[in-house]
Protein backbone atom coordinates (compact mmCIF):
# COMPACT_ATOMS: atom_id res chain seq x y z
CA UNK A 1 0.00 0.00 0.00
CA UNK A 2 2.91 2.31 0.75
CA UNK A 3 4.20 1.88 -2.82
CA UNK A 4 0.79 2.81 -4.19
CA UNK A 5 0.69 5.91 -2.00
CA UNK A 6 4.20 6.96 -3.05
CA UNK A 7 3.48 6.32 -6.73
CA UNK A 8 0.19 8.21 -6.56
CA UNK A 9 1.76 11.17 -4.77
CA UNK A 10 4.64 11.38 -7.24
CA UNK A 11 2.30 11.15 -10.21
CA UNK A 12 0.05 13.86 -8.78
CA UNK A 13 3.01 16.18 -8.31
CA UNK A 14 4.17 15.67 -11.88
CA UNK A 15 0.67 16.24 -13.24
CA UNK A 16 0.26 19.45 -11.23
CA UNK A 17 3.38 21.07 -12.73
CA UNK A 18 2.93 23.27 -15.78
CA UNK A 19 4.00 21.55 -18.99
CA UNK A 20 6.87 23.97 -19.52
CA UNK A 21 8.31 23.10 -16.11
CA UNK A 22 8.07 19.36 -16.82
CA UNK A 23 9.58 19.29 -20.33
CA UNK A 24 13.28 19.62 -19.41
CA UNK A 25 12.88 16.90 -16.82
CA UNK A 26 10.97 14.47 -19.03
CA UNK A 27 14.03 13.01 -20.76
CA UNK A 28 15.83 12.68 -17.44
CA UNK A 29 12.81 11.00 -15.83
CA UNK A 30 12.49 8.55 -18.71
CA UNK A 31 16.21 7.75 -18.51
CA UNK A 32 16.04 7.23 -14.74
CA UNK A 33 13.11 4.87 -15.13
CA UNK A 34 14.84 2.91 -17.92
CA UNK A 35 18.19 2.56 -16.13
CA UNK A 36 18.37 -0.94 -14.67
CA UNK A 37 14.67 -1.48 -15.23
CA UNK A 38 15.21 -5.25 -15.39
CA UNK A 39 15.70 -5.22 -11.62
CA UNK A 40 12.91 -2.82 -10.71
CA UNK A 41 9.38 -3.42 -9.46
CA UNK A 42 6.73 -4.03 -12.13
CA UNK A 43 5.03 -0.70 -11.38
CA UNK A 44 8.14 0.99 -12.77
CA UNK A 45 7.27 -0.26 -16.26
CA UNK A 46 3.86 1.40 -16.02
CA UNK A 47 5.46 4.63 -14.80
CA UNK A 48 7.82 4.53 -17.79
CA UNK A 49 4.92 3.82 -20.17
CA UNK A 50 3.05 6.79 -18.70
CA UNK A 51 5.99 9.16 -19.17
CA UNK A 52 6.59 7.96 -22.73
CA UNK A 53 2.89 8.30 -23.58
CA UNK A 54 2.79 11.84 -22.22
CA UNK A 55 5.88 12.59 -24.31
CA UNK A 56 4.00 11.38 -27.42
CA UNK A 57 6.14 8.23 -27.76
CA UNK A 58 3.06 6.05 -27.90
CA UNK A 59 4.57 2.97 -29.56
CA UNK A 60 7.32 2.83 -26.94
CA UNK A 61 4.72 3.41 -24.25
CA UNK A 62 2.74 0.42 -25.51
CA UNK A 63 5.89 -1.73 -25.53
CA UNK A 64 6.79 -0.89 -21.91
CA UNK A 65 3.16 -1.24 -20.84
CA UNK A 66 3.12 -4.83 -22.08
CA UNK A 67 6.49 -5.61 -20.49
CA UNK A 68 5.02 -4.27 -17.25
CA UNK A 69 1.84 -6.28 -17.73
CA UNK A 70 3.82 -9.48 -18.20
CA UNK A 71 6.15 -8.90 -15.28
CA UNK A 72 3.37 -7.74 -12.97
CA UNK A 73 1.31 -10.84 -13.75
CA UNK A 74 4.30 -13.08 -13.09
CA UNK A 75 4.96 -11.29 -9.81
CA UNK A 76 1.35 -11.64 -8.67
CA UNK A 77 1.27 -15.31 -9.60
CA UNK A 78 4.54 -15.86 -7.73
CA UNK A 79 3.09 -14.17 -4.64
CA UNK A 80 -0.28 -15.91 -4.92
CA UNK A 81 0.36 -17.84 -1.71
CA UNK A 82 1.64 -14.77 0.13
CA UNK A 83 -0.23 -12.35 2.32
CA UNK A 84 0.39 -9.31 0.13
CA UNK A 85 -0.99 -10.88 -3.06
CA UNK A 86 -4.34 -9.08 -2.88
CA UNK A 87 -2.64 -5.70 -2.42
CA UNK A 88 -0.48 -6.40 -5.48
CA UNK A 89 -3.54 -7.44 -7.48
CA UNK A 90 -5.33 -4.23 -6.56
CA UNK A 91 -2.33 -2.09 -7.50
CA UNK A 92 -1.90 -3.99 -10.78
CA UNK A 93 -5.57 -3.56 -11.61
CA UNK A 94 -5.42 0.16 -10.87
CA UNK A 95 -2.34 1.00 -12.93
CA UNK A 96 -3.17 -1.49 -15.66
CA UNK A 97 -6.60 0.00 -16.24
CA UNK A 98 -5.45 3.59 -16.05
CA UNK A 99 -2.38 3.31 -18.25
CA UNK A 100 -3.75 0.53 -20.44
CA UNK A 101 -6.95 2.35 -21.26
CA UNK A 102 -5.08 5.29 -22.74
CA UNK A 103 -2.72 3.04 -24.70
CA UNK A 104 -5.53 0.88 -26.09
CA UNK A 105 -7.58 3.94 -26.93
CA UNK A 106 -4.71 5.59 -28.82
CA UNK A 107 -4.15 2.43 -30.88
CA UNK A 108 -7.87 1.77 -31.33
CA UNK A 109 -7.78 1.80 -35.12
CA UNK A 110 -4.34 0.22 -35.40
CA UNK A 111 -4.35 -3.17 -33.65
CA UNK A 112 -1.10 -4.03 -35.44
CA UNK A 113 0.63 -1.48 -33.18
CA UNK A 114 -0.53 -3.41 -30.12
CA UNK A 115 0.44 -6.77 -31.62
CA UNK A 116 3.90 -5.47 -32.48
CA UNK A 117 4.29 -4.06 -28.95
CA UNK A 118 3.28 -7.39 -27.40
CA UNK A 119 5.69 -9.32 -29.62
CA UNK A 120 8.52 -6.93 -28.70
CA UNK A 121 7.63 -7.18 -25.01
CA UNK A 122 7.67 -10.97 -25.06
CA UNK A 123 11.02 -11.03 -26.90
CA UNK A 124 12.58 -8.41 -24.60
CA UNK A 125 11.41 -10.21 -21.49
CA UNK A 126 12.74 -13.51 -22.79
CA UNK A 127 16.21 -11.99 -23.28
CA UNK A 128 16.39 -9.92 -20.09
CA UNK A 129 16.86 -11.07 -16.50
CA UNK A 130 14.33 -10.14 -13.86
CA UNK A 131 15.89 -9.10 -10.58
CA UNK A 132 12.47 -8.58 -9.01
CA UNK A 133 10.75 -11.93 -9.68
CA UNK A 134 13.06 -14.85 -10.40
CA UNK A 135 12.34 -16.53 -13.72
CA UNK A 136 14.09 -19.67 -12.49
CA UNK A 137 12.28 -19.96 -9.19
CA UNK A 138 8.90 -19.02 -10.68
CA UNK A 139 9.16 -20.58 -14.14
CA UNK A 140 5.61 -21.95 -14.16
CA UNK A 141 4.19 -18.60 -13.07
CA UNK A 142 6.17 -16.84 -15.77
CA UNK A 143 4.92 -19.25 -18.41
CA UNK A 144 1.32 -18.66 -17.32
CA UNK A 145 1.84 -14.88 -17.50
CA UNK A 146 3.32 -15.24 -20.99
CA UNK A 147 0.35 -17.37 -22.08
CA UNK A 148 -2.08 -14.75 -20.74
CA UNK A 149 -0.31 -12.06 -22.77
CA UNK A 150 -0.38 -14.29 -25.86
CA UNK A 151 -4.13 -14.81 -25.32
CA UNK A 152 -4.58 -11.03 -25.19
CA UNK A 153 -2.63 -10.73 -28.43
CA UNK A 154 -4.91 -13.30 -30.04
CA UNK A 155 -8.02 -11.38 -28.94
CA UNK A 156 -6.55 -8.21 -30.46
CA UNK A 157 -5.83 -10.04 -33.73
CA UNK A 158 -9.43 -11.28 -33.79
CA UNK A 159 -10.68 -7.72 -33.41
CA UNK A 160 -12.03 -8.11 -29.90
CA UNK A 161 -11.33 -4.94 -27.93
CA UNK A 162 -9.57 -5.97 -24.73
CA UNK A 163 -10.19 -2.74 -22.83
CA UNK A 164 -13.50 -0.97 -23.38
CA UNK A 165 -13.09 2.72 -24.07
CA UNK A 166 -14.80 4.83 -21.45
CA UNK A 167 -16.02 8.28 -22.31
CA UNK A 168 -15.86 11.14 -19.88
CA UNK A 169 -13.34 12.92 -17.73
CA UNK A 170 -10.79 11.25 -15.52
CA UNK A 171 -10.00 8.37 -17.81
CA UNK A 172 -6.63 6.87 -18.51
CA UNK A 173 -3.07 7.66 -17.53
CA UNK A 174 -3.82 8.40 -13.91
CA UNK A 175 -5.72 11.56 -14.74
CA UNK A 176 -7.16 12.67 -11.46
Amino acid sequence: MLRLLLFTTAAALVVSLPASAREPDTARTIQQLEDGIQNKAPATYFALATELFRNNQKDEAAFWYFVGDLRYRASILAKAQGSDASEEQYHFSFVSQSVGEAIFESANHHPSVLVKAIDRALAWDQEQPNGYTSKVQFGAEYERARQELLALEQRIKEGRTPVPAKKGSGRGLLSW
